[in-house]
């Protein structure tokens, strides 16, 4: 069976080659980027961002088990407002309110440990998440195995997970490709999620936190309205809607800061 990449990809090619050159003509690479509504710094956002959740780590940027669900108790006990992604935007963009205390969880790369260690803790809490994913890479096997379409649709279905994108295939350097090439990661990504799991994609995440300004309205052309970084900070306070803040809970202290400074509204 042919993948959803090779079936779509000529007319996809033309597209992004369309969608590239219209870009070009109409000068969106030098366009100014959407800003944040006016007005919304408070409450104080933060988006929280882990990758794999796994018994034991296989790398450092994993988060164990036991530390997840110990972070989620304390989310819970701390009196804090899980919100989801389509809250956030609607937030950043339109100025709608949110509850007090208000954090966003997010996890990048749809490894497998996710849907079978995080996922279960997730619902434990009726948790809302938010997954970036690969789109080249769902149900296959890298460095770690990937949670497959079944299994993300597994999890859409339980009304707390939802899906956005991370590139087609993650490259290292986004910065460093033509904008055909950007606009094609960026496209065939969203396609694909669309068609795959049959709800609207607004959101990516640059790989490796390596973006540019080009890159950025490269996103805001190929039709999503946020982009998400890895630089921590007020969600409500970022530099425009395609440099959000995220906190990596990859650096141990970050959670805290994070909760820290939601609590104090700063």
């Amino acid at each position: 069976m042919r993948s959803l990449g090779s079936r779509f990809l000529p007319s996809l090619r033309i597209t992004t080659i369309a969608l590239a050159i219209t870009c070009a003509l109409l000068g969106v690479v030098r366009a100014a980027l959407p800003r944040l509504a006016a007005n919304i710094t408070r409450p104080y956002v933060a988006v929280l961002v882990w990758h794999d959740v796994l018994p034991v780590k296989d790398v450092y940027f994993d988060t164990t088990t036991a530390e997840f669900a110990a972070q989620l108790d304390t989310i819970a006990k701390g009196g804090f407002h899980v919100i989801t992604l389509a809250m956030l935007r609607d937030r950043l963009v339109r100025g709608t309110p949110l509850p007090t205390k208000p954090l966003v969880l997010t996890f990048d790369d749809n490894a497998r440990g996710i849907g079978a260690y995080a996922f279960p803790l997730l619902q434990k809490h009726r948790f809302a998440a938010t997954l970036f994913v690969h789109t080249n890479y769902v149900g296959k096997k890298t460095s770690k195995a990937h949670n497959s379409w079944d299994e993300l649709r597994t999890m859409e279905r339980s009304g707390l997970i939802d899906v956005q994108s991370l590139t087609a295939n993650h490259p290292p350097d986004l910065t460093k490709l033509s904008d055909e090439e950007v606009t094609h990661e960026f496209v065939l990504a969203k396609r694909s999620l669309e068609y795959r799991l049959g709800r609207k994609v607004f959101a990516v995440v640059y790989p490796y936190d390596v973006y540019d300004a080009r890159v950025e309205r490269l996103a805001a052309a190929a039709g999503y309205t946020l982009g998400f970084t890895e630089d921590h900070g007020n969600a409500t306070e970022s530099s425009s809607l395609f440099e959000v803040h995220r906190y990596s809970i990859t650096v141990p202290e970050r959670f805290d800061q994070a909760l820290v400074a939601v609590s104090a509204g700063r």
